[in-house]
């Protein structure tokens, strides 16, 4: 076994060879993002022949203008049953960083389920992570209680994922929660729809800029702008993907217009056969008065969105969100909403969409991406957590976030 630097391009054709399961954070466009960013970066990993044993992809944070956290988020990637390669990986790793002195620390996160989960209730332990946190320590790795919701710079330790195995385009509804299935079927009802953004249009980068700065000031937390997602399209291509949920008032009220038109044929019909003795009265009166019911709630439906075009305009922009392809996973990247529209629940429309996406190119997760891993009502991210729950996954419970410092690093408080 050789452990050494690989650039993005060696390890692209290792992971074409062994597609294993890992996060966009260890694909080879993560560290083509950060030299695009001209941030220093470098993918260390165990070779051994033609044969990719473990890597991951370590970013150069600045500290202090001089030194440096160095980081890697979900990873190293390898075989952790494998107890002598990580020790090989881990000891080599700490051997590695000693030659440069302005490395104040390294930061790992073994991407290996520590816990595991159904929905947000826990099962068991992974006997296996407690062998890896034994190797960790020995080498010197000291396990933190720190993830994103500490320091941007490092994974959540808990991501919420849906494992799509047997499911289909036709099943999907079945597979999640009462409260979603409703959702998205009245998403559909009230003329929601989902297109791609482009983000080399002018007018898609205001959309999207619009919607993520409404969010970021509502929430706190400030959201990528279309600078950014440019650049990050330059290097992901078709493994980015941005959505677009609006409603085209036009379109809704002459499809409205069709569905009425359609609905008082069928009472007409019922009408006439009625007249003329040709069916159950009791039954047909019935139908005809659902079917008067149904037309008087899609006609309220007319007058709501005529209502909406004259104050909003004909298009309606509602929400917008991203999505990344990474080996078995689809994954949630972000999204924002105008907070004006949310009873229109785009949100819903655009993932409702994006699962049957996932579906239909054979993806083995959704995944919702970060969560904290606090699950109670007093969790900083409480409401997110379930919304996300609402499409029925469960958590995936990562190992710590372990720090190795240097002699200067164990005497600087950060």
């Amino acid at each position: 076994m050789i452990f050494k630097e690989i650039s993005a391009d060696q390890l692209e054709h290792f992971q074409q060879k062994q597609p294993d399961r890992h996060f966009f954070t260890q694909g080879a466009d993560y560290q083509r993002l950060a030299e695009s960013n001209q941030t220093t970066s470098k993918i260390l990993a165990v070779v051994e022949g033609e044969s990719l044993l473990a890597y991951a992809t370590f970013i150069y944070y600045p500290y202090k203008k001089f030194f440096y956290k160095v980081t890697t988020q979900f990873g190293p990637i390898m075989d952790y049953t494998n107890q002598d390669l990580v020790d090989f990986y881990f000891h080599h790793l700490k051997n590695y960083f000693k030659k440069n002195w302005r490395v104040l620390c390294v930061r790992v996160n073994p991407f290996l389920n520590e816990r595991y989960f159904s929905d947000v209730d826990f099962i068991e332990d992974n006997p296996q992570a407690n062998e890896v946190d034994k190797i960790l320590q020995a080498e010197g790795y000291i396990k933190t209680d720190h993830d994103l919701f500490d320091d941007p710079t490092l994974a959540t330790r808990c991501v919420f994922s849906k494992d799509l195995t047997g499911l289909t385009k036709d099943n999907l509804l079945k597979h999640v929660s009462q409260i979603a299935r409703y959702t998205i079927n009245r998403t559909i009802k009230e003329g929601v729809q989902v297109r791609p953004l482009n983000i080399y249009d002018e007018a898609d980068c205001k959309i999207l800029d619009a919607i993520n700065q409404e969010t970021s000031e509502r929430i706190g937390f400030e959201l990528r702008d279309a600078k950014y997602f440019k650049n990050l399209k330059n290097i992901l291509k078709d493994d980015l993907i941005l959505a677009l949920a609006y409603i085209d008032c036009d379109y809704f009220l002459s499809q409205t217009k069709e569905t009425i038109a359609k609905l008082k044929e069928e009472r007409q019909d019922l009408e006439d056969k009625l007249a003329l003795g040709k069916v159950n009265p009791k039954k047909t009166k019935n139908k005809i008065r659902e079917l008067n019911e149904n037309i008087g709630i899609w006609e309220k439906k007319i007058e709501k969105i005529q209502k909406l075009k004259e104050e909003e305009g004909n298009i309606v922009n509602l929400a917008c969100a991203s999505f990344i392809q990474s080996a078995e996973d689809f994954i949630y990247f972000s999204s924002g909403a105008f907070s004006k529209f949310t009873r229109f629940e785009g949100p819903y429309a655009i993932l409702y969409r994006m699962l049957l996406e996932a579906i239909d190119k054979d993806f083995s997760y959704f995944n919702f991406y970060g969560t904290s891993s606090d699950f109670s009502e007093e969790g900083p991210d409480y409401g997110v957590l379930q919304f996300k729950r609402n499409f029925k996954g469960n958590i995936e419970w990562f190992m710590a976030n372990y720090e190795l410092r240097n002699a200067l690093g164990k005497i600087v408080s950060w």
